[in-house]
């Protein structure tokens, strides 16, 4: 049986993307924070940015805009025509580059970047053992002042919040996702099912992900123990103290 990535990021990519467009927005802010924080942080002015699992580009575009020479990697072809045609249309093929590359894989890589990134719970896809060879082939990436950044949703903020379903309507659509919890293996299960409500409310398509979210103490412990020294978490790209109500963390680690 194919994981669910294979389905959700390739044969589902179209539909992925086009259902997340609202958060390409959100990577505007998302990188001038980020570098606002880095700066405060570390005193880093990053030149050169991988973005591992890119999806369409969102973040590699926004850091591109800013000045760094940014690459991202992904494993979706169709995620990467997407992201393709947008530094096209915005004046950046020259600038932004992009490689057909699974994350998986990072030992593959060679080369050396002052940021390396891994948004939107990237990390928990797969297995434990998995997170923690990118972690620590992520680090042989990083310049000597190199910094990873990991944005994921906070674990504790998630289980607190849990709620087994819910249903939105908007844009002439009804969304309704459907959530378990698995104790024993820290995974969250979501299937997304969307309805046409001009056409009567006929179901649509539905999209499904299962991906382990860690507590951000056991997101500083994978860190370190890929041989981070400095492992800081935030409840944010701003900044902001990491508490219970703190629906995101960002994790800075060098």
């Amino acid at each position: 049986m194919a994981h669910w990535t294979e389905t959700l990021f390739r044969e589902q990519a179209d539909l992925y993307v086009s259902f997340f467009e609202e958060r390409f927005d959100a990577a505007e802010e998302q990188a001038d924070q980020l570098l606002d924080l880095l700066a405060a942080e570390f005193d880093a002015d990053p030149e050169t940015a991988l973005d591992v699992a890119c999806g369409a580009g969102r973040h590699v575009i926004a850091f591109t805009e800013r000045g760094l020479d940014a690459e991202g990697l992904d494993f979706s072809e169709r995620f990467l025509e997407e992201a393709r045609e947008r530094v096209r249309e915005r004046g950046l093929a020259d600038s932004a580059a992009f490689r057909h590359h699974d994350m998986r894989e990072l030992d593959e890589l060679t080369g050396s970047y002052d940021l390396v990134t891994s948004f939107w719970n990237s990390l928990g896809y797969y297995d434990r053992a998995t997170d923690e060879r990118m972690l620590a082939e992520a680090r042989r990436l990083l310049s000597e002042r190199g910094v990873l950044a990991i944005e994921a949703s906070n674990r504790d903020f998630s289980l607190a919040n849990f709620e087994e379903s819910s249903v939105d309507e908007s844009d002439g659509r009804l969304t309704v996702e459907r959530r378990e919890y698995d104790v024993t293996t820290g995974r969250f299960r979501t299937q997304l099912d969307v309805f046409d409500a001009d056409e009567g409310y006929e179901h649509d398509y539905s999209m499904e992900w299962v991906n382990r979210i860690y507590a951000p103490a056991v997101l500083r412990e994978l860190c370190e123990d890929a041989g981070f020294e400095e492992v800081r978490p935030f409840g944010g790209f701003d900044g902001a103290e990491l508490t219970m109500e703190s629906d995101t963390v960002v994790v800075l680690a060098r």
